[in-house]
């Protein structure tokens, strides 16, 4: 069956927008929190989603600056981050 996954973004570093992807065992809630280094919440991005696998995209006027951010998947008892760059 399937498994929760959070696949890093692409592209990365990314100049304009990027994709996340991620799957879900099933379909159901999920958030996905976007920090910069000092741990500031910057998105925050929640929705219901269809088993296997789903895209979001980000835009970086989403984002603050260029910079190195954080993004978390967190969905039932699953959580977990990557990192992501912007660049300019």
């Amino acid at each position: 069956g399937l498994v929760y996954a959070l696949y890093q973004n692409e592209p990365n570093p990314f100049v304009g927008t990027t994709n996340i992807g991620f799957v879900l065992p099933e379909s159901g809630s999920a958030t996905l929190t976007i920090n910069d280094v000092s741990g500031k919440v910057i998105k925050v991005i929640r929705g219901d989603y269809a088993q296997g696998l789903n895209y979001v995209t980000l835009d970086k006027a989403d984002l603050l600056s260029s910079g190195v951010y954080y993004y978390t998947l967190e969905s039932g008892e699953f959580s977990e981050t990557n990192k992501m760059i912007l660049i300019d």
